[in-house]
């Protein structure tokens, strides 16, 4: 069963959390936050969708509900890179500063 897993599994966050996402996105204070920052209501029932997955995955030891919870994570993850990379504001560093194993100066 373990060889048979995914590589990426570990991105499968733990079942309530998705259920929390869900009953968060849905509530009234998101909603609104919703309209007036995204224009639009998202929609919420993807979080339900991976809920119930994850839940046949823990259950059921079923794969391709695994799978369909990873398409999600792996979705959800590309999309926050994206918005990273995209961010013009901060200028990503190729090696850390000199100064990096410097020791604290504690006395202040």
């Amino acid at each position: 069963m373990a060889d048979s897993l995914p590589e990426d599994v570990w991105l499968i966050r733990p079942c309530e959390v998705y259920k929390e996402e869900y009953k968060d996105c849905k509530a009234l204070f998101s909603r609104l936050y919703q309209h007036y920052i995204d224009g639009q209501k998202n929609n919420c029932a993807v979080w339900l969708t991976d809920y119930e997955n994850c839940m046949k995955f823990r259950h059921k030891k079923d794969l391709k509900a695994a799978e369909a919870v990873l398409e999600s994570e792996r979705e959800r993850r590309k999309i926050r890179l994206q918005n990273a990379q995209a961010n013009d504001i901060w200028e990503y560093r190729k090696s850390p500063p000199s100064s990096w194993f410097a020791p604290l100066d504690l006395d202040k």
